[in-house]
């Protein structure tokens, strides 16, 4: 029987998944909740539907049309293993900005263990690797760990360096494009500034520094989670005025001389009056 593919839904994924389609010259149909069409009358043809909608609404949306029952069902979902239908993650950012079809074919597939990409759509050759059905929740919160906390905090800095010191956002733009280069060339290596050099002083001045600002917490839990994940022995739990909180001990100095080292106040947050504070840190 020859194979035919069916979309539901307009959004991101699907404007993706069309684009690419269209590079392949391989035909489709399209339903989506604003078109005022029956999805069976539209999708009844296909052999091969994509479920591209939110989480929440692909099991419901299955359930809710019988005709899919006889459907091979694909999603796009990385954390949902749905009964009856095939996982399938593009593990890539999709901006709105179309690819090319080498981007699209470079992009590689999170399948579970036991699925062939082939199978599902034989006309796609990109790359795959696997996610266990028990480990799909911790992978995706990972994916949206890296690819939307960064996003979050250039977008932060570049709007108040613009606003608070006539910073360009071209300028802006450059640092994290430099900054994205170092990771790529040496991962281990690109982490710079004053958590680079375990220069406790000056993070505690750079929290103390954002005042009320959400960030300054933000920055405040990097520091402690890349102490503690890479660092962990090195962290230690001491009473400063009757409160305890982190500090960061350099495996270098004995404790008589890490009481005087000046890293006793470590990351604390900066309390409301904009003095470092000395309660323990919030995760």
């Amino acid at each position: 029987m020859k194979r035919s593919y069916g979309i539901a839904g307009n959004g991101r994924a699907s404007a993706h998944l069309q684009a690419y389609f269209r590079l392949l010259n391989i035909p489709f149909r399209l339903w989506h909740r604003r078109s005022g069409l029956n999805p069976g009358v539209v999708l009844a043809p296909c052999t091969t539907v994509f479920l591209l909608l939110k989480d929440s609404v692909i099991a419901p949306f299955i359930a809710a049309q019988p005709f899919l029952k006889e459907k091979r069902l694909i999603h796009f979902s990385g954390s949902l293993s749905v009964e009856g239908a095939a996982a399938m993650h593009p593990f890539m950012p999709l901006a709105t900005r179309p690819l090319t079809l080498a981007d699209y074919r470079a992009i590689p597939f999170a399948l579970e263990p036991g699925v062939s990409l082939k199978r599902l759509i034989p006309e796609f050759s990109n790359p795959v690797f696997r996610v266990p059905r028990g480990q799909k929740a911790r992978y995706h919160a990972l994916c949206a760990l890296g690819a939307n906390l960064p996003v979050l905090l250039w977008t932060k800095v570049l709007r108040d360096l613009a606003a608070d010191f006539g910073v360009p956002p071209a300028a802006a733009q450059a640092y994290f494009a430099a900054s994205l280069a170092n990771f790529i060339s040496d991962p281990a290596g690109a982490l710079t500034g004053p958590i680079a050099r375990r220069d406790a002083a000056t993070v505690r001045a750079d929290i103390t520094a954002l005042g009320r600002d959400p960030y300054a917490k933000v920055y405040s839990a990097f520091a402690r989670a890349h102490l503690r994940g890479k660092e962990r022995k090195n962290v230690v739990t001491a009473m400063a005025c009757g409160h305890p909180h982190t500090v960061l001990a350099t495996p270098r100095l004995a404790p008589r001389a890490y009481a005087s080292s000046g890293l006793r106040q470590g990351f604390a947050n900066p309390s409301p009056s904009g003095k470092p504070g000395v309660r323990k840190l919030e995760v």
